[in-house]
């Protein structure tokens, strides 16, 4: 029996995992039945569905990152909880490293919104040679120079 007319690509992955001459035993009606109940699951897409291939040179490696709202029995949840242990020691691995990552990116986000030189610094102006003029600009005049006391390195 053919498949072809069958698009559902789980339906297809699972027939095709039945051995052929189990398979060819099914009747129409029966291949029917099994691809409408693959088709009535529950089955939706997650808002948040985000599955990234990761070039790494030499591996095979991906990510996937799914949300949405918790849909499954208890009973399942405590299956599951059991076959896919959270705290293996590859998770803890990858949650140190990605908590390292974000504390970096933070830090370098934030120390940079932040102005580099907030203070002020004094500075001597080298336009300025006499007296007078220095405190008339309502600077300081000292050892023969001019200083600004609130003069900005940004400036």
């Amino acid at each position: 029996m053919k498949i072809t007319q069958y698009t559902d690509p789980t339906f297809e992955q699972f027939f095709a995992n039945i051995a052929p001459e189990v398979a060819n035993t099914f009747t129409v009606e029966q291949l029917e039945a099994i691809k409408r109940s693959f088709g009535s699951r529950g089955w939706t897409r997650h808002p948040l569905d985000i599955r990234v291939s990761v070039p790494i040179p030499g591996l095979r490696f991906y990510v996937v990152l799914l949300a949405g709202l918790e849909r499954r029995s208890k009973q399942r949840l405590r299956y599951e909880k059991g076959l896919y242990p959270f705290w293996t020691p590859v998770n803890i691995l990858f949650i140190i490293g990605f908590l390292i990552i974000i504390s970096t990116c933070s830090y370098t986000i934030f120390s940079s919104l932040t102005p580099i030189f907030s203070s002020y610094y004094p500075t001597s102006i080298p336009w300025i040679y006499d007296k007078s003029e220095c405190e008339h600009t309502s600077r300081i005049w000292h050892d023969g120079k001019c200083w600004d006391s609130e003069h900005s390195p940004n400036f």
